[in-house]
């Protein structure tokens, strides 16, 4: 492209003003782009710092959240009336233990009043299941995404939903469980109480802790690609 004979160029000298040169083309640019850049860099706010993830609750056994509330109700005398299903409901979040506060998503529970003629008393029997956030629990390393409790007068089953299959993880649960056995043997609170072996069927492994129960680690019945580490007993 030609350039027009009468328009200076970058480094031309343009005619002579009130016999004061004019700025050089170049050297006006140029402080145009200066005081841009230095408006500009004013302006910008600086970086937000990254936040950290929050790091995984670590889990062992026998550590399991209370995920159910207990209202309890009196007649108009003022006495306590037998458990009833009208009177359980799931925690809010901001109910739970602080270290679960920030790795439970949500809460569902399923509640049946059993009658005398199936249960031999009155009493209720419940599920309760804990959805997990992502990445945010741990057992033995491994990702914890539900935990379940079914609990009654007569029985108990307390589940981690591990989300790894169990061909993959059995061995390296069978370790970290015999392990962990063996430095609680001297609590007398502990579940686990006589040999820290476990042993192996063809549904899993299970440790027993006397006649009433123990841990049992099995695939979870309908994902095969998860599976459930439960600490059980029943009456």
């Amino acid at each position: 492209m030609e350039r027009s004979a009468d328009s200076p160029g970058c480094g031309s000298r343009g005619p002579a003003t009130g016999g004061r040169r004019a700025i050089p083309g170049c050297r006006l640019l140029a402080s145009c782009l200066l005081a841009i850049a230095s408006s500009s860099s004013q302006a910008m706010p600086p970086p937000a710092p990254e936040t950290a993830p929050a790091p995984a609750l670590q889990l062992s056994g026998d550590d399991f959240p209370v995920l159910i509330a207990h209202q309890p109700v009196r007649d108009q005398n003022g006495v306590l009336q037998p458990v009833a299903c009208e009177q359980i409901r799931g925690k809010r979040i901001d109910e739970l233990d602080p270290l679960w506060k920030q790795a439970v998503e949500r809460i569902h529970v399923d509640c049946d009043d059993l009658e005398q003629d199936i249960a031999g008393f009155d009493m209720v029997a419940t599920v309760a299941t804990g959805f997990l956030r992502p990445g945010l629990v741990q057992f033995a390393g491994i990702p914890v995404i539900e935990v379940r409790l079914m609990d009654s007068e007569l029985w108990g089953d307390h589940q981690y939903i591990l989300d790894r299959p169990y061909a993959e993880i059995g061995a390296a649960l069978e370790r970290f469980v015999e392990s962990h056995c063996r430095t609680t043997q001297d609590n007398r609170q502990a579940l686990v109480r006589n040999t820290c072996e476990l042993t192996r069927t063809a549904e899993g492994m299970y440790l027993e802790a006397g006649p009433l129960g123990g841990i049992w680690i099995h695939p979870l019945a309908d994902d095969p690609q998860r599976t459930v580490y439960a600490e059980a007993w029943a009456d």
